[in-house]
């Protein structure tokens, strides 16, 4: 009962204070919403429902840091903004070869777009939280697998190795370089949705440009965490031998979508994955040594009622 106890008020005092951050910073209307709300119910619903507090803990966290990487970008902290390397590698792996010479993909993609494309892509890209979010808590709580706790906590990892080689070493993404050429890096560049712009366009709709106006880094290109966080869920699928069509393809469209919308190289999406494999690895490798099996049951959800007795031993009948 401590035990529980002392996690409810560390919870709750914790969702608090991330709510009041919320409701006082600057951060997209619609995401200190969801956020909040989020927030709210693991403040409220943590005694009760702690599997849902631990799962929900994480990406609340995320959040909050990927929220407050605006303050240590690049025009803040004076890093130099790598412009030309990933695209030099880009050319020299996987250039294609055209009559002006050889582009990369993404600048290729650019001119020859389809409206089936800019829809399919446009969508699995703005939702690559949310169908991770939805995978992870299926295996957690559809499939009650107990080590599926570890998947959004792996997930956690994955942001803040990527958010920190942003920091440290910023990349430009392919849509500066083609608006803002190769020479020094203008740090003060606006966010933009690039080819993003097309489904908003298509759909007569601003989720992209909403989207993207208020985004917290612009040289954050490589790791790719778009692609690295849905390898990570097919990795996961492929372990657990849960859901594994639907998280492979939706790692293959989100990787598709990143260099079509012009967002990302290809070679940020192989650093992205190269990450979520080790990731994914060590977090294996804990759960093995620390938790159950892959296919192990989780405890309910809800404590047991007050004077509920232990269950009798396999093979020895109830006296009562």
């Amino acid at each position: 009962m401590p035990r529980v106890l002392s996690f409810a008020v560390v919870t709750r005092v914790v969702g608090v204070a991330y709510v009041s951050y919320l409701v006082v910073s600057n951060g997209p209307p619609v995401f200190r919403l969801l956020l909040g709300a989020v927030a709210l119910v693991v403040v409220v619903m943590c005694h009760r429902w702690r599997a849902f507090a631990l799962f929900a803990s994480p990406l609340l966290i995320q959040f909050l840091v990927y929220d407050r990487q605006r303050v240590l970008s690049p025009a803040a902290t004076g890093v130099e903004i790598d412009v030309t390397g990933p695209r030099d590698w880009e050319l020299a792996w996987f250039g294609v070869r055209t009559a002006h010479g050889p582009v990369t993909p993404a600048e290729w993609m650019q001119d020859h777009t389809t409206p089936v494309l800019d829809a399919l892509c446009g969508l699995v890209y703005l939702l690559f939280m949310v169908g991770f979010i939805a995978l992870a808590a299926w295996w957690r709580f559809g499939e009650r697998r107990a080590e599926a706790q570890a998947v959004t906590w792996a997930l956690l990892a994955l942001h803040l190795i990527g958010y920190t080689v942003h920091l440290l070493h910023p990349t430009a993404p392919p849509w500066y370089v083609e608006r803002y050429g190769t020479g020094p890096a203008v740090a003060t560049a606006p966010p933009e949705a690039a080819g993003g712009l097309r489904f908003d366009r298509l759909l007569g709709i601003s989720w992209f440009s909403s989207q993207y106006r208020d985004s917290s880094s612009v040289f954050g290109a490589l790791p790719s965490l778009h692609v690295g966080q849905t390898f990570l869920a097919a990795l996961f699928a492929w372990r657990y031998r849960s859901l594994r069509v639907v998280a492979t393809a939706f790692f293959g469209l989100v990787l598709l979508a990143s260099v079509y919308l012009d967002h990302h190289y290809v070679v940020d999406g192989i650093v992205g994955m190269a990450l979520a494999g080790v990731v994914f690895a060590t977090t294996v490798r804990i759960v093995r040594r620390t938790g159950p099996s892959p296919r192990g049951e989780s405890s309910p959800l809800r404590p047991p009622r007050r004077g509920a007795g232990r269950p009798p031993a396999d093979g020895v009948a109830s006296t009562r």
